[in-house]
């Protein structure tokens, strides 16, 4: 009796299942080309992750080391290069702000920590981007911070948040001009599929994305060409392939 009760219950749970998806069907993630090698972009790429442990069952990954990493279109094959890790950093602090990383003056990364060794004060370290060392250190003001949102033309990235209608599972990439809001893709998705930190390319014409899938996505402004995806699985860096590695925002897209 018990038996089958069980299963009266679990074929309910069944039949709800069904109609439930049957009502409002399942929505597919949004469909982008591959990025590949013959595509004509230049600059670098640049990205902060984090590495975890690959727990498949809790407690949750454990956060091994955050990252600056970066893809230098310009080069051919592409590949992953480390500029630096929060575990080469240690002589400074153990506490640097790598969720606030930024590109500073185009050459440089630009981190801050709290200095609490010394006279217990904020401040910020510049990373070069080409060589990974430390080229100086400052102190932190307001003014450090640079706005990436807008490009040569004036135009300025919307934020996906405010664009993005998730009752109805529509996401889109948007910028506005002086006088109008502008379209640069839009697509139905998944409920819990977004996008975030948006940059522009240096000529303006190009928008990276990070998404909620683990992906970079290249748009084209004026829809040239099609969303481009970039494919990690070939351009990983040797050093993290044992563990789980998850971006975790784009800083920018430099020459």
């Amino acid at each position: 009796m018990p038996n089958k009760r069980l299963l009266f219950i679990s074929t309910g749970i069944l039949l709800i299942t069904t109609l439930i998806v049957g009502m409002f069907g399942v929505v597919p993630l949004p469909e982008y080309d591959s990025f590949t090698e013959n595509s004509n972009f230049e600059g670098k790429i640049i990205y902060h992750v984090e590495i975890q442990t690959q727990n498949i069952i809790p407690p949750a990954p454990d956060i091994l080391d955050s990252c600056i990493l970066y893809i230098d279109l310009s080069k051919k094959p592409f590949e992953e290069k480390k500029i630096i890790c929060n575990s080469d950093l240690y002589d400074y602090s153990y506490d640097i702000y790598f969720y606030d990383a930024q590109i500073y003056q185009e050459d440089n990364i630009l981190l801050r920590y709290w200095d609490s060794q010394s006279d217990n004060e904020q401040k910020a370290i510049l990373v070069n981007i080409d060589t990974g060392q430390v080229t100086d250190e400052i102190s932190l003001n307001f003014s450090n911070y640079e706005n990436n949102n807008m490009n040569v033309y004036g135009e300025k990235l919307i934020e996906p948040w405010d664009t993005s209608d998730y009752e109805t599972r529509l996401i889109g990439i948007y910028y506005v001009n002086r006088t109008e809001t502008i379209e640069v893709f839009s697509s139905k998705a998944p409920t819990n599929y977004y996008y975030e930190s948006l940059h522009w390319s240096p000529d303006g014409n190009k928008i990276i994305a990070g998404d909620s899938e683990n992906n970079l996505i290249i748009f084209s402004k004026d829809k040239t060409s099609k969303p481009a995806q970039i494919d990690f699985e070939n351009l990983q860096i040797e050093m993290f392939d044992d563990d789980r590695r998850e971006l975790i925002s784009v800083l920018g897209w430099t020459n």
